[in-house]
């Protein structure tokens, strides 16, 4: 194992936890703010994935990059209105049941309009290509196209898809201003401030329904975003939203139901731990060995949720009286 094979696992990483991390912010903030178990979340992931398509086939990248995250926040505030809203005050498991079974209707839906196998998410020419990562004293040939980034610790140099890097920025930036609109920003204050106490909003006239489904919208929102940028690494098919959304679920359980920063924490983890695993199974040199660790990769998800959760019963930050 070389140091360059654990920069692209490291890497790689990333990556992974990038798609977990912006699915699972959605959710942390619908669940954080409103109390509502979202299980439709990976249908509004899946929504945005082939508006995405369509979007880029028709009109180009750069729109789709504007135009569906703002559709997903439509669609978000349409959902809390015509549905979410009647559950507020419903039991959890009434709120799971009723997402869970409009994920399933959106599945099938697109199962219906689009067909059931993947269909092709062409990058975009400026998205496309190789990053490009050498070390102190390497030659780099001029020939080889691309970005180039000095990383010092690294032994000649490693190439990495542009696409996944942008994934990992793009990620960044959307929590970064997540954070900042909620803690710095008077709407931020005064859906904190709902939250705890929603009544006395009302009392001094603000509208916390309106607040509340523009945070719904909010969350539907990350969800475009995640679409637009990880459909073309996910693929495009109607299963990829369930798929991500039972991962994306454990990373919110592991992080502490509610909290921001712990589900950031546990998608780092699961990515990391995704992508270590398999990077130790391509590298085994002894077949047994490769068996197992091949076959944990299957696993390796829910390991470390048994892990984190025997040690810590609410999650890394989760709160007392959270889902209980």
């Amino acid at each position: 194992m070389t140091i360059n094979s654990i920069f692209l696992m490291l890497v790689t990483g990333l990556q992974l936890g990038a798609i977990y991390a912006l699915i699972a912010t959605g959710l942390t903030l619908i669940f954080g703010t409103l109390g509502v178990v979202n299980f439709a979340h990976g249908a509004l992931y899946l929504i945005a994935a082939y508006a995405a398509v369509v979007v880029s086939n028709e009109l180009g990248f750069g729109l789709a990059i504007v135009l569906v995250p703002i559709i997903l926040f439509v669609v978000g505030i349409a959902m809390e209105r015509g549905l979410i809203q009647f559950f507020y005050r419903r039991p959890h498991t009434d709120q799971i049941l009723v997402t869970f079974g409009l994920a399933i209707v959106v599945e099938e839906l697109m199962r219906w309009i689009f067909g059931a196998n993947n269909i092709p998410f062409a990058l975009p020419a400026w998205g496309s290509g190789q990053v490009l990562f050498y070390g102190l004293g390497a030659v780099v040939p001029e020939a080889i196209p691309g970005l180039r980034i000095p990383m010092p610790f690294v032994n000649g140099f490693v190439f990495f898809p542009a696409w996944r890097l942008l994934l990992i920025i793009v990620t960044m930036l959307t929590i970064v201003a997540l954070f900042a609109m909620l803690q710095f920003t008077r709407f931020g204050l005064v859906v904190r401030a709902g939250m705890r106490d929603p009544e006395m909003l009302r009392f001094l006239g603000v509208n916390v329904t309106q607040r509340f489904a523009i945070v719904f919208g909010l969350g539907a929102l990350i969800a475009g975003i995640a679409g637009v940028f990880g459909g073309p690494v996910t693929q495009v098919s109607p299963p990829v939203g369930m798929a991500l959304l039972v991962p994306s679920f454990l990373v919110v359980v592991i992080g502490g139901m509610g909290s921001m920063f712990g589900a950031l924490l546990a998608a780092l983890l699961i990515g990391m731990s995704l992508s270590f695993t398999t990077g130790f199974a391509a590298a085994a040199g002894d077949p047994l060995l490769k068996d197992i660790l091949t076959a944990l990769q299957q696993i390796v998800i829910y390991l470390v949720a048994v892990v984190v959760l025997l040690i810590r019963p609410r999650g890394l930050f989760g709160k007392k009286g959270v889902f209980e």
